[in-house]
């Protein structure tokens, strides 16, 4: 019974504190942060002074929108942390955004023109009402001649013309700027929906013996950031090996800018599914017939799934020397990318990049041309070891010669050891494809026709240095036993039977031209028509 009573009162007497606790205001420092693919987790830290009793700590400069379930609060010191809430203060007055404030200037400078036009719009007026007040020519027993009649005609008609014409002008003036004010009005209203959001606050109720000085870490998740893999590929000549420069997109709108911090770039997404996946029995059975209402009423939702799944399926340069001071680190889920220098990322919504690693890949260069399908010659890269460099899928810029030739895009999840590039065409390089007009005929057998098509093909070489290049060329393929395709002539090329490829491996020398000849025949019924031959 005693033990029951002694617990009671501990519990009233936590009670009675907690009601009682002091409410202090605490500013964090934005000490680190580590960007997921998806998502941010953000370190905050800061040293309190904290009195003897319990104590309602409120910690101020947190990122809007956190995951409140990954709030984690650790504390040095000789202290108890009885509680940790999230909440959200909307009296808090709020820091001016650069933006904001560069527009509320320009506001009020164009409000000041606007000031000054009416101004002169006045002055004018009361111009005009002094001209109109003594209009009268002459008294009443003074009369006025016809000359100084036309004179004062003349006057009147030049001034006050003059005068509206400078109203007019006014008027025009004032509207244009009222455009403007309008513009960044509405800019402002956007802008001000966007930053003067309610502030995030941690509030850490803490219980002290005595008084203490402790020093408090927080972290959390936000959603608003990530980043994404890019490359730059370039290739200064075919004597060299490729250089591979390593950068990440990086863009974070969590209300709360990045200054000159620690940032950590992980391949981890922590808003994936982390649920191991299980297997269910897999029924199968013969197929049934589905009435049309049924179908019609499935297909939606099937349509909708394969946008769905589909949908998922798609999901300023930085200074060369910046790579060197990140480091590449294993996890057991991830890699990490950890600079030794600190970054400045605000809070946009922009991509920014970091320079993460440049490489020297292993190349090897050779041409290649498709006459049937473009006349050109293409010089192709194949950069081999590139699966041992931890690169993510992403777009990747490619430049040959110091000259942008392109996009591509690199995915390391291919099984292939070889990552093919196509550097541009080449026009030093000249193909052709020409119609042997003396082999090209029609027979006319018994029951069937059979077509025979000749072509040569015309490399030439207008470069001061050998090349290697290699050309592909194609016959169809049947996929009916009454049509036959029979391959005549490839001039020593290789015959790729699955797919009716035909390749040669061309060596040419400066200035050098060779012919290749392709002539192969199809044969068919009579009464028959192929569409595409």
């Amino acid at each position: 019974m005693k033990r029951i009573i002694s617990v009671l009162f501990v519990l009233l007497f936590l009670s009675v504190s907690l009601v009682e606790a002091k409410e202090e205001m605490v500013k964090t420092n934005l000490t680190g942060v580590k960007v997921f693919l998806r998502g941010a987790e953000l370190t905050h830290s800061a040293k309190v002074k904290i009195e003897m009793g319990v104590t309602d700590l409120v910690f101020r400069g947190i990122a809007n929108n956190i995951d409140i379930n990954s709030l984690n609060v650790a504390a040095k010191g000789n202290l108890v942390i009885l509680s940790v809430n999230h909440r959200l203060d909307y009296l808090k007055p709020s820091e001016r955004n650069p933006r904001i404030k560069a527009l509320e200037d320009s506001l009020d400078l164009l409000n000041r023109k606007i000031m000054f036009k009416q101004n002169e719009s006045d002055a004018i007026k009361a111009e005009m009402e002094m001209i109109f007040a003594n209009k009268e020519i002459g008294g009443k027993d003074k009369a006025v001649s016809i000359i100084e009649l036309q004179k004062m005609s003349e006057f009147f008609r030049k001034k006050t013309t003059g005068l509206k014409n400078e109203m007019t002008q006014i008027s025009l003036d004032i509207k244009e700027i009222q455009k403007e004010i309008d513009r960044i009005n509405k800019q402002l209203s956007e802008l001000n929906a966007e930053f003067n959001k309610p502030g995030s606050e941690v509030v850490v109720t803490v219980s002290a013996n005595s008084n203490v000085t402790a020093d408090f870490t927080l972290s959390y998740l936000i959603y608003d950031a990530g980043w994404q893999p890019s490359y730059d590929i370039r290739v200064d000549n075919i004597n060299q090996p490729a250089k591979l420069n390593y950068r990440a997109n990086v863009r974070q709108n969590c209300g709360l800018d990045w200054k000159d911090i620690n940032i950590v770039l992980s391949t981890r997404n922590p808003v994936q599914n982390n649920n191991k996946p299980e297997l269910y029995p897999w029924f199968i059975d013969f197929q049934r017939e589905v009435v049309f209402r049924e179908l019609r009423k499935e297909a939606p939702q099937k349509v909708a799934l394969m946008a769905m799944e589909d949908s998922n399926i798609r999901t300023e340069e930085a200074a060369g020397s910046m790579a060197d001071y990140f480091e590449v680190s294993q996890t057991q889920l991830s890699i990490e990318f950890i600079p030794s220098i600190k970054y400045t990322i605000p809070s946009d919504g922009k991509p920014h990049i970091i320079a993460l690693q440049d490489y020297t890949i292993p190349a090897s260069y050779e041409y290649y041309a498709a006459p049937k399908l473009d006349n050109n010659a293409f010089l192709i890269a194949y950069l081999t070891k590139w699966n041992d460099y931890n690169l993510m899928p992403g777009s990747a810029n490619i430049y040959f010669e110091n000259s942008y030739v392109g996009k591509s895009f690199i995915n390391p999840m291919i099984s292939k050891d070889t990552l093919t590039i196509s550097l541009g065409r080449d026009q030093g390089i000249i193909v052709n494809k020409n119609v042997l007009r003396d082999f090209t005929e029609d027979k006319f057998l018994s029951r069937d026709i059979e077509r025979i098509f000749a072509f040569e093909i015309v490399v030439r070489n207008n470069k001061n240095l050998p090349i290697n290049i290699l050309v592909e060329e194609q016959i169809p393929i049947s996929k009916n036993e009454d049509i036959k395709v029979r391959l005549m002539d490839a001039s020593g090329g290789r015959f790729m039977e699955r797919d009716g490829k035909i390749i040669w491996n061309i060596q040419l020398n400066s200035s050098e031209s060779i012919i290749k000849k392709l002539i192969y025949s199809v044969r068919y019924p009579k009464d028959s028509i192929i569409p595409n031959l």
